[in-house]
């Protein structure tokens, strides 16, 4: 069963898919721009609580907002709970100018992360334009990849763009996603159905398949709820009977769709 990423399925909430920011950075509130490229996951979910938390009024420990810890402060964080600290600590580290701009997150055990990430290619004896898009030069070439713990590869057919992606692009880039070193998945599904699917061989609770996947985003935060949404109803769909209407997965995806709505 294809999914398009159009309004075809049934969503509760609006979402705005023609939502394009100004830039990759995710500066337009203080925890969004803390947690953005923290690669560890229980790490960002520490540091989103402690400010929300109000901790900003005493200085939040340099090791929980680093990108990448250092491998020995790594292996100590990670020995204290193998299976909540690991993930995402060992994700690769960014390319000079490099931000994540959406995260995908298995609920295995440990769980696995996925980031999507992009730069900005610069011609030859051009400056680095991080600012308002530029569509008729060079100069604005966007640059993703998607990339994965333990050396894993995946493969994005069009992995450049000029200028930001709107978040229907950004929907679209992430629905193409291949894993190689995933077997078998269907080449008709959009990868993150694919890997429910995947899942689905050995689980078959559906409330526990509609959480398998988290998709998120502190650059574009609606679109957590569209694939919230959008899994929910593929899993309800193919497996009838099982339409239990869920809380929603994180309580940082939560308080970013909120502070998003009132900042707009």
């Amino acid at each position: 069963m294809s999914v398009s990423l159009s309004r075809s399925f049934p969503i509760e909430t609006g979402v705005d898919l023609d939502f394009r920011p100004s830039n990759y950075v995710a500066d337009w509130c203080a925890t969004a721009a803390a947690v953005q490229n923290i690669a560890g996951e229980e790490r960002r979910e520490r540091v989103h609580q402690r400010m929300a938390a109000g901790a900003l009024r005493a200085p939040i420990p340099e090791r929980l907002l680093a990108d990448h810890l250092p491998a020995p402060l790594r292996e100590r964080l990670v020995a204290l709970n193998s299976i909540r600290n690991v993930s995402g600590e060992y994700l690769p580290p960014y390319e000079p100018g490099e931000n994540e701009i959406a995260r995908i997150v298995l609920s295995t055990t440990p769980r696995l992360v996925y980031s999507v990430r992009a730069w900005t290619h610069m011609l030859p004896g051009k400056r680095p334009h991080f600012g308002k898009t530029t569509r008729h030069t060079g100069e604005d070439n966007k640059l993703y990849r998607v990339v994965g713990e333990g050396g894993v590869r995946f493969t994005i057919p069009s992995p450049r763009s000029v200028g930001v992606l709107s978040m229907g692009e950004l929907v679209q880039l992430i629905d193409r996603v291949q894993a190689p070193h995933l077997d078998d998945l269907p080449a008709h599904l959009p990868f993150p159905e694919a890997l429910v699917w995947w899942r689905s061989r050995h689980e078959h609770d559906a409330r526990v398949l509609q959480r398998f996947v988290r998709v998120s985003s502190v650059v574009y935060p609606e679109l957590g709820v569209f694939y919230r949404e959008r899994l929910r109803w593929w899993v309800a769909s193919r497996l009838a009977g099982h339409s239990e209407q869920l809380q929603c997965a994180d309580s940082l995806d939560r308080a970013m769709e909120r502070a998003w709505r009132r900042a707009r």
